[in-house]
């Protein structure tokens, strides 16, 4: 399911209390990024973690709507919540 804004993000990663699986598209479509992401609405803040490298980072949602990364991926269309558990 793709990600249509930053308030659908907050949404599907708010969903059981738990991380959920989430891609970006890279490069046109050529490759993909893994990530595991959580919102938690009582601090709003994102614990994320890069599935790539298992890095992990907590952002605030003013640190994750300024992060260029982010906000090119639900603008361009290219971040999707992964429907394969």
């Amino acid at each position: 399911m793709k990600v249509r804004n930053f308030n659908h993000l907050k949404e599907l990663a708010s969903k059981n209390d738990d991380m959920q699986h989430f891609y970006v598209i890279l490069a046109g479509g050529l490759a993909k990024s893994g990530l595991r992401i959580s919102y938690h609405r009582d601090s709003d803040t994102f614990d994320i973690i890069h599935e790539i490298d298992e890095s992990h980072v907590e952002l605030n949602s003013l640190e994750l709507l300024n992060n260029f990364f982010f906000k090119e991926a639900i603008f361009n269309n290219c971040l999707f919540l992964s429907e394969i558990d």
